[in-house]
């Protein structure tokens, strides 16, 4: 890859590579996810010559199984455009969503990963939690999470 660089971006520039990777046989209004305009959501976009190739957003919200967890966040909405996957991207994406909620003093991060990404967020340092079970009209996924750390000083 040349010249690569993630910055913050609006949600609404995450649609185009969330719909086409993520949710391609279905409405536009499918990949507008709740809380995507919340403050204290973060979208963020890999550019490589200028050219969006990746985005993940990154949301203060609690797991399911753990409700009072405030400080933790949830990774959603992680696509890389297709024939660009497996080269980096996406881990470094999930890296900076991570960076941002240590900032923010989160303690955990979590995800409902897709099946057949669970092996990637593995290799990350994520577990699963509990069975996998279906997302209707998207697949078999995997609730997982990763405690987060304060970067070494």
């Amino acid at each position: 890859m040349s010249s690569s660089e993630i910055r913050r971006i609006p949600a609404a520039e995450t649609r185009g590579l969330r719909r086409a990777v993520l949710r391609p046989h279905q409405p536009p209004e499918a990949v507008v996810y709740p809380g995507d305009d919340d403050p204290d959501t973060v979208h963020l976009g890999l550019y490589s010559d200028g050219r969006l190739l990746g985005v993940a957003s990154i949301y203060r919200e609690p797991p399911p199984y753990a409700l009072k967890a405030i400080t933790a966040w949830r990774l959603r909405g992680m696509a890389v455009e297709h024939g660009r996957q497996g080269q980096g991207l996406g881990a470094a994406l999930l890296k900076a969503c991570m960076e941002h909620a240590v900032t923010q003093r989160g303690t955990q991060v979590w995800c409902n990963a897709r099946s057949t990404a669970s092996g990637f967020y593995r290799s990350l340092g994520f577990t699963a939690h509990g069975e996998q079970f279906e997302m209707p009209g998207i697949g078999p996924h995997h609730l997982m999470s990763r405690e987060l750390r304060e970067p070494a000083r």
